[in-house]
């Protein structure tokens, strides 16, 4: 039950400042979107983008296209400006809790939408990719906890 007046909170709490900051600097992490889960569905444009269902499809062929490859790298930029408005939302307007989590929570999966897109047109799919990622992912954790470290220094 106490689950359920939390989630109300949310939806009618309005976003504090550390609150923000505190989402703003997820956002704003390197690897903000490693884990997140790609949206179902983005609209870009006016244009909607079966998202996830793309990227699942991508990776099961072998050799891409040029065609493929031309609306890839089309894509891209518009997913990697997407997150940037959410994140400019994020930043600016009077959101609740609840509102401003989805914008983070959006603007990551499509971060990762767009780095899983860049990985393929690069072929760093597979092993060679994985291995990759973890190492980027070692050295990300460092550089956020000393990220951290400074906040709670700069906070005192």
């Amino acid at each position: 039950m106490k689950d359920g007046n939390n989630t109300n909170e949310k939806e009618t709490e309005y976003l504090s400042y550390q609150e923000r900051n505190k989402l703003l600097w997820r956002l704003r992490s390197d690897f903000a979107w490693a884990g997140k889960k790609i949206p179902e569905i983005v609209e870009i444009d006016n244009e909607e983008y079966m998202l996830r269902d793309m990227i699942e499809e991508l990776g099961e062929i072998d050799l891409l296209s040029p065609d493929e490859i031309a609306e890839i790298r089309a894509l891209i930029p518009k997913l990697q400006e997407k997150a940037k408005v959410n994140e400019e939302l994020l930043e600016t307007e009077e959101l609740t809790v609840a509102e401003a989590e989805a914008l983070c929570e959006e603007a990551t999966g499509i971060l990762r939408a767009a780095m899983d897109l860049k990985d393929r047109l690069e072929g760093k799919i597979g092993e060679k990719g994985a291995s990759e990622f973890k190492r980027m992912l070692n050295t990300q954790k460092l550089v956020d906890e000393k990220r951290w470290q400074e906040l709670i220094k700069s906070l005192k």
